[in-house]
């Protein structure tokens, strides 16, 4: 029996065990890794999994369960739905399952058949690539895993939707330690494709290397600089960024009161550099696909303007309390890791934020500056996204002085408040680099501080 026969099957049962409405998700996963350990590979390993998700629905009452179906038929699983459903509490909010809508194009729009057939020596010989680009003397790799993914889904509901997507994805991630006079260095180098072959890793090796070298010359910090600019690089303002517009446009926040942008529909949050997309459909974007993971149609959501707030966006429950139309923002894939995304329901996240890139390099950013630093690496980027406050310890980075580098840095901390900092003076490198959720530039935000020792 084939996904869709399953899922068609799974919910006939639910409707005759007397289900008001019903969601089913089935999704065959493959994932092929590489693993190095002290610049030599180690485990090569190959994980399928296939799994369903259920969404069993009595007026008001919810209930969800999961299966692998390797010990159970799609009877037990439906029997323990609607077990499920019987003695949850009402949700006074629900509304209903999305309706159906034609998706924007064919099923395996994103999908590459060379990243989904990808074996162990291809990935082994691309693993490879970064080890020796990053090895010398006094550079070792430490340890580093490649992964090759492919999702192939299918969601159906009693609504009518039945649609199927499937996609591929290749993650990376890499740390360098370096050594000499007592003194260690480290740099730490992750990489996100649709695509195997649009991957360089060998200029993936060379930034590890370089990186690594420059925190072994990088000298301690000691001095508190107040209102600066931190040029971020694209892999930290990421998460930063990330975690602050997933929180503060998320209409799940809005409809919770939780959100500061909630009621800013049309008022200026950011400074007009900035221009910020949800782009379900990005040709780069890891979470990529014809329809989210409730089958709404993916599309783009124009977030912020020039720095004036536009929309929200929004999964089906959370588009349903505003009478509005879901953005296909009903998310349960996750751009690091496929396996086991049926074991819970869609949430009201992000696909891919896209963050319109300015037109100057990231050297005409930094000779434009008179007093900053340029971050290359945190040890854990993190914005509360509630007050927007961080305060993150910086590995790797160089300050900025009347226009030019002047010195490596690291054993400093960057603090600031980046909802403040969006207001300010936002500038933005023409360059733009997939990295987790996001594709986005180098970016340089005001009104930091950068406290030493």
């Amino acid at each position: 029996m084939d996904k869709e026969q399953l899922t068609s099957r799974i919910l006939s049962l639910s409707q005759g065990a007397g289900a008001s409405q019903v969601e089913v998700f089935a999704a065959q996963t493959k994932t092929s890794s590489i693993y190095i350990d002290d610049s030599v590979p180690k485990i090569a390993d190959s994980k399928s999994e296939f799994g369903i998700g259920l969404k069993f629905i009595l007026g008001r009452r919810i209930g969800f369960t999961s299966s692998t179906l390797l010990s159970e038929s799609p009877e037990d699983v439906v029997r323990r739905a609607s077990s499920v459903a019987r003695v949850s509490n009402e949700d006074p909010r629900f509304v209903s399952l999305p309706d159906s809508r034609p998706p924007p194009g064919k099923g395996d729009r994103f999908f590459d058949k060379e990243t989904a057939n990808a074996d162990s020596s291809r990935l082994l010989d691309c693993a490879m690539r970064v080890v020796r680009s990053a090895i010398s003397n006094n550079v070792s790799v430490p340890n580093g895993v490649l992964r090759a993914s492919s999702i192939d889904f299918v969601v159906q509901n009693s609504l009518g939707v039945k649609a199927s997507s499937a996609s591929t994805m290749v993650f990376g991630f890499f740390t360098a330690k370096s050594g000499g006079g007592g003194q260690v260095g480290e740099g730490v180098q992750r990489c996100w494709s649709r695509r195997l072959s649009a991957v360089d890793f060998d200029a993936l090796g060379k930034k590890l290397q370089s990186q690594a070298l420059g925190s072994l010359r990088a000298e301690a910090f000691k001095d508190h600089w107040t209102d600066i600019v931190g040029v971020l690089a694209p892999s930290e303002c990421s998460e930063m960024l990330g975690q602050l517009i997933g929180m503060a446009a998320s209409a799940e926040n809005i409809n919770n009161r939780s959100s500061p942008w909630t009621d800013r529909i049309g008022d200026r949050i950011a400074h007009e550099n900035l221009t910020v997309i949800d782009n379900g459909l990005s040709e780069t974007g890891m979470l990529s696909s014809v329809v989210d993971d409730e089958g709404t149609p993916s599309q783009r959501t124009l977030l912020i303007d020039k720095g004036e707030l536009k929309s929200y966006f929004f999964d089906s429950y959370n588009a349903s309390l505003e009478g509005l139309s879901s953005t296909g923002n009903g998310i349960r894939r996750d751009p690091r890791e496929c396996l086991g995304r049926f074991s819970s329901p869609a949430t009201c996240r992000l696909t891919t934020l896209e963050v319109r890139p300015g037109k100057q390099s990231l050297d005409d950013i930094i000779h434009e500056t008179r007093k900053g630093v340029y971050i290359e690496h945190l040890a854990w980027p993190q914005v509360d996204p509630t007050s927007g406050t961080f305060s993150n310890e910086v590995r790797s980075a160089s300050l900025i002085e009347n226009g030019e580098i002047t010195r490596e840095i690291k054993h400093a901390l960057l603090v600031g408040n980046l909802y403040e900092s969006l207001k300010l003076e936002t500038r933005l490198s023409s360059k733009a680099e997939v990295h987790n959720s996001c594709v986005i530039p180098s970016t340089a935000f005001s009104g930091l501080e950068l406290v030493g020792q």
